[in-house]
């Protein structure tokens, strides 16, 4: 970031993207969401992406994860 370089990266680690990433590209056979973290990893964009089958980590549910 500091050098104004852009990374590409597949991720699938739901609960530490608020931590790795500035902006995400949600998509499962189709675009779905891009954007900033704050406002693209939502209930409903991942709803989209995963269909519901969320699952939780030590009894917790994932950010924005289903309940």
């Amino acid at each position: 970031r500091a050098e104004g370089k852009t990374i590409a990266a597949v991720h699938h680690d739901l609960a530490s993207v608020e931590a790795y990433f500035d902006d995400i590209f949600v998509m499962n056979t189709q675009a779905i969401a891009a954007g900033p973290v704050a406002e693209t990893f939502t209930e409903s964009n991942l709803q989209a992406a995963y269909g519901g089958q969320l699952a939780l980590r030590a009894g917790r549910a994932l950010p924005g994860a289903l309940a």
